[in-house]
């Protein structure tokens, strides 16, 4: 905190809450994450950074209180695993005028410098490419496991780690106490500060907060509570993937990225790690869901969005009430055939025996669950 204070020359971090994260996890870092020199600095880096953004952020929510009036229209929660196809179905939205949505750069750095003026040049997507070209020469198979460009929609996970909060931190290196304690610890000051960032957000764009706002990342089944609370008015669009790929797809991602950072994390216990992670946020998605049943949702299947996305996005504009339009169906078709082209679905091989996983693992872990 001090190294960021120092970086910024600010000092107010707004709510403190984060600090009893920050805590957790720095024990967690020491004890269990076996980081490597490489990972010792990665890890300080992140959370220097992340602190550093939160104090920009605060520093404008404080020089313009306006910001805390910006209203957001009732947004659209895309709900589901990690690797079930979120992604996909997110940008498929994005691609919609009529609904706003995170942009990698804005994600990555929510908070401009205080000398930005609204409609001047914005330098975060340079900074966001150079971030990206520096991840893709460390470790370029994570572009095509989930890729990644500076404009392109993407989940708001960077922004929820200004709170020392989400599985960013968890897939990035080993800390299962920090997992652990983040199950049951108070999700909903991370998801206030979430919604002051997407006000700063609209806020910056100069835009009125009338476009409903799509709200995507894994870490929203495990905190969707939290969630409904601060956005009593989100709908929900759910995607279900065979529990067996999704929990196998979810360990390579998780062990593409540790294996850079740790000298003790192996692919076992990325395995057992991810199918614990996966099979409780989807319990307790499930368990909000039955009490809240007010709360206006759609279910749709990853194996139904592989064999026809555009009938699937049909379903799902009904669903939202949005009417579906030739223009519609050209944005959607232009970049799934540019998705195609480029390799972005597809190339990622992974099976469950790879992370010492079995079929009855799966099966223990999702009684209710059949294959979709």
């Amino acid at each position: 905190m001090e190294e960021a204070a120092a970086r910024t020359g600010l000092s107010d971090f707004g709510d403190r809450a984060f600090t009893s994260a920050l805590d957790v996890l720095c024990r967690a870092q020491e004890e269990e994450s076996g980081l490597t020199p490489l990972g010792r600095v990665v890890a300080h880096g992140g959370l220097v950074q992340a602190l550093s953004q939160r104090l920009l952020a605060v520093e404008w929510l404080k020089r313009h209180p306006e910001i805390a009036d910006v209203p957001l229209a009732s947004p659209i929660i895309v709900l589901g695993g990690m690797r079930s196809g979120t992604t996909r179905l997110h940008r498929l939205l994005a691609l919609d005028p009529r609904l706003s949505a995170t942009r990698f750069f804005e994600g990555q750095f929510p908070a401009p410098p205080l000398g930005f003026s609204r409609g001047g040049r914005d330098l975060r997507p340079l900074k966001a490419r150079a971030f990206l070209a520096g991840s893709d020469l460390a470790n370029p198979a994570l572009r095509k496991i989930h890729p990644m460009r500076p404009r392109e929609a993407d989940e708001e996970l960077p922004m929820l780690e200004l709170s020392i909060w989400g599985a960013q931190i968890e897939a990035q290196r080993p800390v299962p106490s920090f997992r652990s304690w983040s199950e049951t610890a108070d999700a909903r000051p991370a998801y206030r500060f979430l919604k002051s960032l997407l006000q700063l957000q609209t806020w910056l764009r100069g835009e009125d907060g009338s476009r409903p706002h799509i709200l995507k990342t894994p870490q929203y089944s495990q905190d969707l509570a939290a969630l409904l609370e601060v956005f009593p008015d989100a709908r929900i669009v759910a995607i279900h993937r065979d529990p067996a790929r999704m929990t196998a797809s979810a360990a390579s991602l998780a062990w593409n990225v540790m294996a850079l950072v740790s000298g003790t994390v192996t692919k076992d216990w990325c395995g057992h790690e991810w199918l614990h992670k996966t099979a409780y946020r989807e319990r307790t998605a499930a368990a909000v869901r039955a009490a809240n049943p007010h709360v206006p949702a759609i279910d749709v299947s990853f194996a139904d969005m592989n064999a026809d996305p555009i009938e699937v996005m049909r379903r799902v504009y009904g669903f939202l009430g949005l009417g579906w339009s030739e223009e519609v169906e050209r944005r959607q078709q232009s970049w799934l055939a540019r998705s195609r082209r480029r390799g972005d679905h597809g190339r990622h091989r992974y099976s469950l025996q790879e992370f010492g996983l079995t079929e009855r693992d799966i099966a223990a872990a999702f009684p209710s669950r059949s294959p979709a």
